[in-house]
């Protein structure tokens, strides 16, 4: 395994030398990198007299790179054109045929026999009769693809119905001859191997199988369904057995198909990249290579599977080209194109934002683990999980017969760990090596149900109806507890966490709770009064949304999103409290502005509480908050609020990051309003309308009332730390405060002079002040116990 660090180098003609940030690589290393002033599409390759070329599409042009040292890649020429986000490139005999699918330019044919000295263009734009259509001008094509024998197939064309369109290339390379059509469905690409074709009709889902023997008669002989039924592309292994297709959707696959019986194809195994495997990240182009398949997907780069057993892919490599953090990662940016086919361990690359990769890769072979899931008696166990216990993500599902095929490229010794909901963990310790099959035959036990009495009491000995959650063991059972005495649960055999909660009462967490064949397994615990949630159960917190909003508040374990500039947006894991749920916002696929709070409010309410027994009740709380600016004013907010049932006022707001979760501790409530029987907690995270580049990402956990019992001195900011942001400030300053809270604490601000501006309270976390009146220059900012704090006023 090798992690490779980055070249930077620079070029001398029009483009530029740049990397986007937080690249990430496994056995491979980035030889150079040359960005464009436009986005870029497909990308191709070849030898000529010993030098080898890389030609990239971009909207205006193909750009056409010499590789004499491929740290230094050097322009030789640029073929203009329509504008087009897609252009598909070919060579045959010291020609590069070039397709766009936007404008009237026909296929552009590019004369490399005399390059570098001399390169010129033509364009190819002949009148085709085919169907209803007669004299038709071929004005664009999707795709294209070049045979052995010197055939050149159009793919989706302005032609009838965007089939196949075959052309001769031998008689003349600059006026191919039309010799005949497959043109059935859209086809949007086509590959041949001797007189078979392969065409990936994408609007049918369908990998088409025609048999071209006679070129202007193809004949369709075989049809697949793809697993996402959006065929984009398709690959044909070197002995022409097997097939490997793309599926242009979010959370697509490459699959491989055995297709040495046209009559019975087979799918062997499905493949998309585990460590984005919920991310719905979308593969594009994938290309079979001495037993490699290289495929481009979008947000994930360049990523290099070992295909030797078709039936067991692995992950052996990868290169991100795309890595921004900020934008979601099932959309349509970054790696569209790669080109492996250059004799050596060099892979060209295209993205669409960061343009030309120069990438070397070390084609390693995979470890495999394979064998069968099964019952002491040799009945096979579906769904069974087997992981590999690694720093390589690894992970597979057996199959109906007990069967499973996993691997990694990481040698060595592993545990291994098997997993089902109905039966017991099993590890087992194996080896293994690069290139080799280890076998590995598991017999799992089927967990017993046993019976656990729960009896869940108040202090005065009332029967509670509880909330219940078993959790761990690779299993979950959730249960609410019946009113009368000896409530008995079925609970399959393991080792659990156990989460006990009621609207109204303090949690009590149980840890490491066995469950086993004991006939007396009881829980009998008496639950305190009073308001707690580490939101491990549902207690009815509820959510309300402004219309249109986006990244609305959920329960869930959190899942990290970063920003792009180094801070995470959203947490990777809940607050330091029992449990791993807290409510988010936006908890769903990563890039930091692809599911955060958009373009309104989210609410979060808690149940009605009774707060008229407290002497002197107390709000307590965990909160993450994270604001990133665009270009913009600062506007966000996350505000709590709190109701009697007849006045709402605010208790807390926060305008800047938190940097990680922020304990909020002994908020008086009567110090804002007075207790009533129907109070209710409300948690408000906003992005105000037309400010969508600006990411918000909030989460809520740990809450719970308490009496005021601290000591005066616990008041004081003494553990607090002051930001001033922004500052430099022409307008509003937001003072934000961390660390122990201190509702009615003042503060005053002085100029260099030593003149009061004015006097202010910290009620809240974050306050906003008006500077927009003040004189330009600077200010201090004193609140006791602290080191005055300075202001620049612009």
């Amino acid at each position: 395994m090798r992690w490779n660090s980055i070249i930077l180098l620079s070029l001398f003609l029009f483009t530029g030398w740049m990397l986007p940030a937080q690249n990430l690589s496994l056995n491979t290393e980035l030889l150079s990198n040359v960005s464009f002033n436009e986005n870029s599409s497909d990308i191709w390759g070849f030898t000529k007299d010993g030098v080898k070329y890389a030609i990239i599409g971009n909207i205006s042009k193909a750009s056409i790179f010499s590789l004499e040292d491929p740290q230094k890649p050097v322009l030789r020429y640029q073929a203009l054109g329509d504008n087009s986000i897609w252009r598909d490139i070919k060579y045959y005999n010291d020609h590069l045929y070039i397709t766009a699918d936007q404008g009237v330019g026909g296929v552009v044919i590019i004369d490399m026999s005399k390059a570098p000295a001399i390169i010129s263009q033509t364009n190819f734009k002949p009148l085709v009769t085919l169907g209803a259509e007669v004299n038709k001008e071929l004005q664009r094509c999707h795709t294209l693809y070049i045979d052995e024998k010197g055939y050149m197939y159009l793919s989706g064309c302005n032609v009838s119905r965007r089939g196949v369109l075959i052309f001769d290339l031998k008689p003349d390379p600059k006026k191919p001859v039309y010799i005949g059509s497959a043109d059935i469905n859209y086809s949007h690409a086509a590959l041949v191997r001797g007189d078979t074709m392969y065409s990936s009709e994408i609007n049918v889902g369908k990998l088409n199988i025609y048999n071209i023997k006679d070129r202007s008669k193809p004949v369709l002989v075989a049809s697949q369904t793809t697993s996402r039924a959006f065929t984009h592309n398709a690959w044909i292994s070197d002995d022409s057995r097997y097939a490997f297709t793309t599926d242009e959707k979010s959370g697509g696959y490459v699959d491989a198909y055995d297709i040495s019986d046209f009559n019975n194809i087979r799918l062997l195994d499905k493949f998309r990249p585990l460590d984005r495997e919920n991310d719905g990240v979308i593969p594009h182009n994938t290309y079979y290579y001495k037993c490699y398949l290289i495929t481009s997907w979008y947000t994930d780069g360049l990523r290099i599977v070992d295909a030797h057993r078709p039936d067991n892919m692995v992950e052996v490599a990868y290169y991100d080209t795309w890595e921004d953090q900020r934008v979601c990662h099932n959309g349509f940016s970054g790696c569209w194109g790669a080109f492996p086919f250059t004799d050596s361990d060099i892979i060209y690359g295209s993205d669409i934002n960061n343009g030309l990769f120069i990438v070397k890769v070390d084609y390693i072979r995979a470890c495999y683990l394979e064998g069968k899931i099964s019952t002491s008696n040799g009945v096979g166990i579906s769904n069974a999980l087997v992981e590999i216990l690694s720093d390589q993500v690894n992970r597979k599902l057996s199959s109906p017969s007990g069967d499973y095929k996993t691997g990694q490229v990481l040698s060595g010794t592993f545990l291994v760990k098997i997993t089902h909901p109905d039966y017991t963990i099993k590890e087992a310790t194996i080896q293994l090596k690069n290139g080799e099959v280890t076998t590995l035959n598991v017999f799992l036990e089927k967990r017993i149900n046993t019976t656990v009495d729960l009896t869940i009491k108040d202090k005065t000995g009332n029967i509670l109806p509880v909330n219940v959650l078993f959790s761990g063991d690779g299993a979950k059972t959730q249960i609410v507890t019946g009113n009368s005495p000896g409530f008995k649960a079925q609970v399959p055999s393991g080792k659990y966490d156990v989460f006990l909660s009621l609207w109204g009462y303090r949690n009590i967490n149980i840890s490491s709770f066995t469950v086993d064949a004991s006939p007396s397994l009881k829980i009998e615990k008496v639950l305190e009064r009073g308001y707690e949630d580490n939101f491990e159960n549902n207690l009815g917190w509820t959510v309300n949304n402004s219309s249109g909003v986006n990244g609305a508040w959920e329960r869930a374990t959190p899942r990290r999103t970063d920003s792009g500039t180094g801070k995470i947006s959203n947490p990777n894991n809940d607050s330091d409290d029992a449990g791993s749920f807290a409510f988010v916002t936006g908890n769903g696929l990563p890039g930091a502005a692809c599911n955060d709070v958009d373009n309104g409010s989210t609410e979060l309410l808690s149940p009605l509480m009774e707060l008229t027994g407290y002497v002197n009740p107390t709000i307590n709380y965990d909160v993450w908050y994270f604001a990133g600016r665009g270009v913009s004013p600062a506007n966000d907010t996350l505000i709590v609020k709190l109701s009697n049932g007849q006045t709402e006022v605010v208790i807390d707001k926060i305008f800047l990051s938190t940097d990680g979760w922020l304990k909020v501790k002994n908020i008086e409530v009567k110090k804002f309003i007075l207790p009533s029987s129907n109070m209710r907690l409300k948690v408000i995270a906003s992005d105000q309308a037309g400010n969508l580049e600006h990411i918000v990402e909030a989460g809520f956990d740990n809450f719970f009332i308490g009496e005021r019992i601290a000591s005066g001195s616990e008041d004081l900011l003494s553990s607090a730390k002051i930001t001033i942001s922004p500052n430099p400030a022409p307008d509003m300053i937001y003072v934000h405060t961390e660390g122990n809270m201190a509702h009615n604490s003042s503060f005053s601000i002085f100029d260099v002079l030593g003149r009061k501006v004015m006097d202010g309270n910290l009620d809240f976390h974050s306050v906003s002040i008006d500077v927009s009146q003040w004189q330009s220059g600077i200010y201090f900012l004193y609140i006791k116990n602290q080191k005055p704090v300075k202001i620049v006023k612009q």
